[in-house]
């Protein structure tokens, strides 16, 4: 989806970013080129969601037909991620892969371009924050990734210089850049990338530059880390209710579950059956017409309460009133001895 202006840039670091892009691609902007649409979109997956591992992560940047063709990207991803330098583990391992899809001789067809390993790079001089991969797909088309922490500690930018002067000749969209970064190295099998040590559902942000044109475009994608067995977005380690889809997470009473699964939202004592059907008000512990126990809404279960369930002893409801008949739980539809037990229970308190 696209973001808001205000969700786009975050801090000085983006922004100079977006005017270094915006000012180069208007020194070279084509006028034609220009003219036409673009509209990237990315997507993000993960080979395995489950915290700390060393995943493989996918991301996925692609504009359809009719569009310009993607000039450079900066991928922003939070910092949880684990992100090892380029000197921990050796220069020419493998840290992962490159593939695309294009309309190569732009004829219409889609051709999938051979795709290139992603071969770390050199660092000179060696920065701990910081890796070089490079790769090249269709056999000439050279792409150099520089990873860096854009604001320390608060994400990390992958960079990508696409080096269009080695794309092949007369391509157009629809374009598909598959960039695949391996957990591990290979063959030494040091860390490139793993997971965050905690589950949660995190944001990564694509900043686009067209090809030949004047645009610059932010689009983003979310992927949980953790088991999510609702599938609301939450995994089940952070999820009040892990097998209740409750995306907005609310919790009333403040306890460890949210309302979607807790069966007493407002923790007075009473199930939200039950004040659903004597009327009070769920969500709410004290108060007029909140606390089932405290039937003349003076704060407390005391002789005025017991002494209404009395008056209407044995009767159903109708004709007595639904607000008497608090007990069993669902209630039974008569005020009888479950109803008077319960009260007596709470005799002398206080909702609060």
């Amino acid at each position: 989806m696209n973001l808001s202006a205000r969700e786009l840039i975050r801090g000085v670091s983006r922004y100079a970013m977006v005017l270094a892009l915006t000012a180069a691609a208007w020194l070279s902007a084509d006028s034609t080129a220009s003219a036409a649409p673009f509209t990237p979109s990315f997507a993000l997956t993960v080979s395995n969601a489950n915290p700390s591992v060393r995943a493989n992560t996918t991301m996925v940047h692609s504009v359809p037909a009719g569009n310009n063709l993607i000039d450079s990207i900066n991928t922003f991803i939070p910092i949880d991620w684990q992100i090892a330098p380029g000197d921990s583990y050796p220069v020419g391992n493998i840290v992962g892969q490159v593939s695309g899809k294009a309309d190569k001789g732009c004829n219409g067809s889609v051709d999938t371009l051979t795709p290139g390993n992603l071969i770390n790079q050199v660092l000179q001089p060696t920065d701990p924050s910081q890796a070089e991969w490079l790769a090249t797909i269709d056999g000439t088309w050279q792409m150099l990734f520089v990873v860096d922490q854009t604001a320390q500690p608060r994400e990390w930018q992958i960079a990508v210089t696409l080096a269009n002067a080695s794309m092949p000749a007369n391509m157009c969209a629809p374009e598909e850049l598959t960039v695949t970064v391996f957990g591990s190295s290979s063959p030494a099998g040091a860390m490139v990338i793993a997971n965050p040590t905690h589950a949660n559902t995190y944001t990564w942000d694509d900043g686009l530059l067209s090809y030949g044109g004047s645009q610059v475009v932010f689009v983003s994608d979310n992927v949980v880390i953790g088991t999510d067995t609702d599938t609301d977005g939450w995994a089940n380690t952070v999820d009040n209710c892990p097998t209740m889809p409750n995306p907005d997470q609310r919790n009333t009473d403040g306890d460890s579950l949210g309302n979607a699964c807790d069966s007493d939202d407002d923790n007075d004592g009473f199930s939200d059956t039950v004040e659903a059907s004597v009327r009070t008000d769920p969500l709410l512990r004290c108060g007029p017409d909140a606390w089932p126990a405290d039937i003349n809404n003076d704060g407390f279960s005391d002789i005025s309460d017991v002494s209404a369930l009395t008056n209407a002893f044995g009767q159903s409801v109708p004709p007595a009133p639904a607000r008497y008949n608090i007990a069993p739980d669902p209630p039974d539809t008569f005020v009888d001895i479950t109803d008077v037990a319960r009260m007596v229970g709470l005799f002398g308190q206080a909702c609060s």
